[in-house]
């Protein structure tokens, strides 16, 4: 089994040591980490897994670490799904900020039922430039019955129209 945990608090260190010490203690595994400073917030997902009564300790001594922190952490049990049918795919799309690209692109994959696996994103200063760029990178699961070269097309179809540049590739483990 597995449990899903979310977090937001105030930046502190010694939150996700905590959070840690805690899957350590409790004989649970990390699976997948992403954790972030945003301004003066830290915002983490977790994704850890261990057998029922594991993740019931886990999920107690959270609520604990809540109360310590003054965060807020939810929890959500998931079972582990695979779909050999799903091909998962890496696309990287940069362009110029303020440009309603990150809003497109959603509203592309989800007019197309394309499942957003992942979206990391993030706007930098362009150099030479007095402008600002943005990075979106997304991992999305394309289904097997559907039209890789048809997508692709489309897609550059859409960056052309945005004024950005598109990497399009299987996704790759630790990319």
């Amino acid at each position: 089994m597995q449990l899903a945990i979310t977090i937001l608090g105030s930046a502190n260190h010694d939150l996700i040591n905590e959070i840690v010490r805690a899957n350590t203690g409790n004989l649970c595994q990390i699976v997948d980490l992403k954790a972030s400073i945003f301004n003066d917030t830290y915002c983490a997902y977790l994704l850890i897994e261990g057998n029922w009564n594991q993740l019931s300790k886990c999920e107690s001594t959270l609520h604990a670490i809540q109360k310590k922190f003054d965060c807020t952490i939810h929890c959500h049990r998931t079972e582990i799904v695979k779909n050999p049918d799903m091909l998962p795919l890496s696309i990287e799309v940069i362009g110029l900020a303020g440009n309603d690209l990150l809003n497109q692109l959603i509203l592309f994959f989800g007019d197309k039922n394309i499942d957003v696996i992942e979206i990391n994103t993030h706007n930098y200063p362009a150099p030479y430039l007095d402008s600002k760029l943005t990075n979106a990178r997304f991992v999305i699961s394309l289904s097997s019955n559907e039209s890789l070269f048809q997508l692709r097309d489309e897609l550059i179809y859409l960056c052309d129209n945005l004024n950005a540049d598109l990497l399009f590739e299987p996704f790759k483990i630790g990319a």
